[in-house]
């Protein structure tokens, strides 16, 4: 190749464009809890709670945000109804999850909310790794 001003010109500038597609971020990953991280609230099941804070949204009080760790096979039974308005997504593994009258498989990335007073929710892993349901509780109170 004969080089010229154009053909040198290129060759800088594709030069220079490489390290910027190797310096380029990575999108983080999840956090992979251990089976004692956290507070057991049911067998093979534990709450993380990962922040509180002041709400800035109308008719809420405080927000906070949580991961519940669900260990193959384990499950969260049907309760009571929901104390709080909530949503909920699946940020690891995939969960059979009734709430309310629907049931579904969420997976990673699946988002669903439940309503204070009117929402019952129930939960299992069926799969064979760990499992994170991540819940972000809109307080009243």
């Amino acid at each position: 190749m004969k080089m010229n001003r154009r053909n040198a010109l290129a060759l800088g500038a594709t030069s220079l464009s490489a390290p910027l597609l190797v310096a380029l971020p990575t999108p983080a990953a999840a956090k992979t809890y251990g089976p004692t991280d956290g507070k057991e609230i049911f067998p093979g099941v534990r709450l993380v709670e990962l922040g509180t804070r002041d709400s800035h949204i109308k008719g809420y009080k405080t927000i906070a945000m949580e991961d519940v760790v669900y260990q193959p096979k384990g499950t969260s039974p049907l309760g009571d109804v929901m104390a709080d308005d909530m949503v909920c997504t699946v940020t690891e593994g995939e969960l059979q999850v009734t709430a309310g009258d629907m049931q579904f498989t969420a997976k990673e990335g699946d988002v669903w909310s439940c309503g204070k007073g009117s929402t019952k929710e129930a939960a299992t892993n069926n799969g064979t790794v760990v499992a994170v349901m991540r819940v972000i509780n809109l307080k009243v109170a």
